[in-house]
């Protein structure tokens, strides 16, 4: 059996413990303040955010259900910009580009049937040449209303 060296453990506790530092840290700003965005929708349950560096993306697929008002709603940490949101089919088709429409913060649409969409949001790259490795939370989340 191999014995692992007390920098190595000491290692992988730091990166782990900073990962879900990150992620809580996350998870508080979105409560705090992106869940307001979507009033007044009813939220699905999901906290779905990530930090994002400028430069970088992510994707992530939601369900929505026919006979329903959704509102999807994009916030991010403001020392990001105005970051960029796509709703796009299986198919790749894109069904909505928040940059065609000035990056509203929020979107709101129903369904004709259900469907699974992939959300992307990316940050564009800083124009202050400072702020590249600066990391801020982007949020995603989905708000319902009945029919």
């Amino acid at each position: 059996m191999k014995k692992f060296s007390a920098p190595i453990i000491l290692s992988l506790f730091l990166i782990l413990g900073t990962s879900y530092y990150a992620i809580s840290q996350c998870n508080a700003f979105t409560k705090r303040k992106c869940l307001p965005v979507l009033k007044p929708f009813q939220h699905n349950g999901l906290l779905n955010s990530v930090s994002l560096s400028p430069g970088e993306s992510a994707a992530l697929e939601m369900t929505f259900y026919v006979d329903t008002d959704y509102r999807l709603a994009v916030c991010n940490d403001e020392r990001l910009g105005d970051v960029n949101f796509k709703v796009l089919r299986k198919d790749s088709s894109v069904v909505f580009d928040s940059k065609k429409f000035g990056n509203p913060k929020s979107w709101d649409f129903t369904v004709n049937s259900t469907q699974q969409y992939f959300i992307e949001v990316f940050v564009p790259n800083s124009k202050n040449k400072t702020n590249l490795d600066e990391m801020g939370c982007v949020s995603v989340l989905a708000g319902y209303k009945k029919n």
